[in-house]
Parts: C-alpha cells; sequence; structure tokens
C-alpha cells in the first residue's frame, strides 16, 4: 500500500491540489467441469489508479505494474494531462472523510488455506448427485469459483482505508438424455463456501431437465403471471438500478428524475439498498471513495425517497454520499448499487400458486437484459415456465414472451409478494405475482 502513498506525495509535490489512488488486490480460482473436472486456472492481479485535480482540471492513470519507476511514470503523466485537461464545472473535492461501517459475512477464512482435496470431492459428489434416484441427466457444465480480494484507497486528506473480502459462486448446467430435448441451469452466489451447497444447485438443476422435457409455448393472451424470486430480482436490478443512480439522474438519463417524494410504486413495495447487510453479497465497510457503508431508503411505502450517491455526484447535488461509489483501478468511481433489496411479504410461494385460477409461473427467462429501463419496458423471452391451472402446475412452457412496464407492474400490478427472500448477484428479492402480463406465445 505504500506505492499508493508515494504517488499521493509525488503528485502533491509536483504541483497538483489533490491526489487520490485506488489500489485492488484480487486472487481468483476458476473450476470447470462436465461429468468430470475439467480445468482449474489461478489468476492474480494487482493494480493502482490515480486520480489528480489542479483546481477543476482532473486527470487519470492507471498500471498494473507496481514498483517506484512505474507509480512515478504514472504520476507525471496524469499531472501533465491534468496541467492541460478542460475544467469540469462540477468538481468540487476527493472525500475528505475516510471511515467504515461495521460489517459481518464478508470475509470467509475457509479460503484461507483452501483444501484443493476438499473442493474437489465437492465438486465430484454434485456431479454424482444430479444422477441420483435414476435421474436420466448428463452434467454438461459446471463452474465453482472463489474469490479473495483486498481494496485500498487513499487520498491527499486522509490515512489509507483497506477492506478484504471474498466471494464464491457455483452453477451448474444439466441436460436431458432421455424423453426428448430439455436442460436445466442453476446458480448461487454468496460470500462463503458454507453457504453455497453446490449438491443442491446439481439436484435442482437435474430436476429442472427432467421436469421442462416436453415444454411448448401457447396462444398468445394475457394472465397472471407469478416470478421466481431471483428472477424477479435480476429484472429489479437491471430496471430499477439504472433509475436510482445519481449520475443517470442528474443528467437526465433516469426516468426518476423528477419524481422524489412521488408515488412510484404500490404501498406495499419498499426498496432498501444496504451496504452493510450481513452476508450481503456486495456488503463491505467502506466504498471505493473511502465513505462508509450504510442502509438507505429507496422506496418506502411505494414513495421514492432516496437516490444512490458516490461523492462526485453528492457534492454536484449538494448533499451526501451514500457510500455507493464503486469502481475498477483503472476507471473513475460510479454510483452503483450494493445490495439492493425488495423487502417480502408473508405469503409462501406454495400458496401463491394454490391461489392462482390460471396464471404463468416463469423460473427462467433470457434476453431481460434488452429491456430498456429509462421507459421501462419489460421484454425476456420465457425458457423454463408452467401454466398454472386451478392452483396446480399442469403443462411446462418454453419460448414464449412476456411484455410490461416495470414501473407499472410495481405501481400497480403487484398482488402478492412472497416471503422466499433469494439473490441474483447483488440484488434481493421474494417471488411476486403480478395481476396481468401481456404473453406472446404461438
Amino acid at each position: 500500500m505504500e506505492f499508493g502513498e508515494r504517488a499521493i506525495k509525488k503528485a502533491i509535490k509536483l504541483g497538483m491540489d489533490e491526489a487520490e489512488a485506488y489500489i485492488n488486490k484480487i486472487k481468483n480460482v476458476n473450476i470447470q467441469f462436465a461429468s468430470e473436472i475439467q480445468n482449474i486456472k489461478t489468476t492474480e492481479s494487482i493494480g493502482i489508479g490515480l486520480r489528480v485535480a489542479k483546481g477543476k482540471k482532473l486527470a487519470m492513470q492507471a498500471t498494473s505494474i507496481l514498483n517506484e519507476k512505474e507509480i512515478d511514470s504514472i504520476v507525471e503523466k496524469a499531472v501533465k494531462i491534468a496541467n492541460v485537461a478542460p475544467e469540469d464545472q462540477h468538481w468540487n473535492h476527493f472525500n475528505k472523510i475516510f471511515g467504515k461501517s461495521e460489517v459481518t459475512g464478508t470475509y470467509d477464512k475457509t479460503f484461507d488455506s483452501l483444501d484443493y482435496d476438499k473442493i474437489s470431492e465437492i465438486i465430484l459428489s454434485s456431479i454424482d448427485k444430479a444422477t441420483e434416484e435414476d435421474r436420466k441427466v448428463l452434467v454438461t457444465r459446471g463452474v465453482f469459483t472463489f474469490t479473495i480480494g483486498s481494496s485500498y484507497v487513499v487520498n491527499n486528506y486522509n490515512k489509507g482505508v483497506e477492506d478484504k473480502y471474498t466471494v464464491t459462486s457455483g452453477s451448474i448446467n444439466c441436460k436431458a438424455i432421455e424423453g426428448g430435448e430439455s436442460s436445466g441451469s442453476e446458480g448461487h452466489i454468496c460470500r462463503k463456501l458454507s453457504d453455497l451447497k453446490l449438491e443442491d444447485l446439481s439436484v435442482i438443476a437435474a430436476e429442472k431437465a427432467l421436469k421442462y422435457l416436453g415444454a411448448k409455448p401457447f396462444e398468445s393472451t394475457k394472465m397472471p403471471v407469478i416470478m421466481k424470486n431471483d428472477l424477479f430480482a435480476n429484472i429489479l436490478g437491471i430496471m430499477l438500478g439504472y433509475n436510482i443512480n445519481a449520475e443517470n439522474i442528474q443528467k437526465g438519463r433516469s426516468t426518476f428524475a423528477t419524481k422524489m417524494d412521488q408515488q412510484i410504486a404500490s404501498e406495499d413495495i419498499s426498496v432498501i439498498d444496504d451496504g452493510t447487510m450481513k452476508d450481503g453479497v456486495f456488503t463491505r465497510s467502506f466504498d471505493t471513495d473511502g465513505t462508509p457503508t450504510q442502509k438507505t431508503k429507496i422506496i418506502s411505502k411505494g414513495i421514492l425517497k432516496n437516490i444512490l450517491f458516490d461523492n462526485y455526484t453528492a457534492l454536484k447535488g449538494n448533499t451526501k454520499s451514500t457510500g455507493n461509489a464503486n469502481r475498477n483501478y483503472w476507471t473513475t468511481p460510479n454510483p452503483t448499487t450494493n445490495n439492493l433489496i425488495l423487502q417480502p411479504g408473508s405469503t409462501s410461494l406454495e400458496d401463491m400458486i394454490k391461489d392462482t385460477k390460471k396464471g404463468l409461473f416463469i423460473e427462467n427467462t433470457i434476453g431481460e437484459w434488452l429491456s430498456r429501463p429509462t421507459s421501462g419496458d419489460l421484454n425476456a423471452t420465457v425458457t423454463h415456465g408452467y401454466l398454472i391451472e386451478n392452483g396446480e402446475f399442469t403443462k411446462p412452457v418454453t419460448n414464449v414472451v412476456i411484455g410490461g412496464n416495470i414501473f407499472d407492474i410495481l405501481l400497480n400490478k403487484i398482488e402478492v409478494l412472497g416471503n422466499d427472500l433469494h439473490n441474483s448477484f447483488k440484488v434481493y428479492s421474494p417471488s411476486v405475482k403480478i395481476s396481468e402480463m401481456t404473453i406472446a406465445g404461438k
């Protein structure tokens, strides 16, 4: 971390008013498998990003080579650029007050001395689990990863702060080998190896491949839709995350630009962003500006209460950062979600299904990332779904397209919130029942 301090001191000595260094170190292990372990790859990287300011003139340089000569070189380049750069009229200053929040569950010491034989046993056992109980499936692809990382930020106003973290993930894809063509996949990302449960993912993927044999589209219609928790979490992250970003709002790119303190969802909808959540996938004690993370109410009983700021956008908006800055060492910070959480209800998924006379249950889709967060228009192709009739699953469904507007859904069409909170990466949601969506079928 001494390279960060060296860069700061040299930049100030060369005439800069301010300087900041961000260092990120990562060790990543990636194990790929199918019916057997195929590849184990370990990568390690470290890099430093330097930002300097001369008045309102800014510049940035980065390098993955950490030695004194290279650090001096990027400082000199950054200073040279800053001296001739155009002014950023919205620039104020780097973060002047660093801090750390109390967080738990962000580092799993298991990975400090990971037994690769143990990991191999877990993976091989998960492969075997897929074919237990005479399940006629084949594991076609699986990935297990874990990351040990650290981040460090320092500037001319503050002593450096450092955070260490671990993240692990697993995903398994299975293919039915009798009775037709069908596949199923399941994955999870979390902070602790003990929470991953790779064998359970394998069983779910195998059963999904078998359940959806013979899945077909049906005629176009409009009907109630139940979305599984992790699917709705993924959609919510895409559609809502973009619109609560302060930079997008300040630049007029967000539909929420003029909707603060207005009702944008039903009274049953409350959403928070919590950078201090226990075991949260994106929990951290400080953001990449050095600001302590916090719990921020985004939507409270349907009312838009807050958006997400980093240091730059907060000073531009004459407010305080919410501790949501994020970046790679070679990029500048940008406000982003930490752990975005749609608060759950009290109804089980099973009861939600039983109470549906006719509707569509959706487990997986593709293409939702092509939706338009600015307008809220949502489109996705269902890969794994079930027709619900009289409270029961009847026919497996695939290759139908769902359409609707996420803002209209949140405001007018969320009938039931489940009690089964689950995450898709760093967004958490329960399963939800939507009163009506357009289904484009055959």
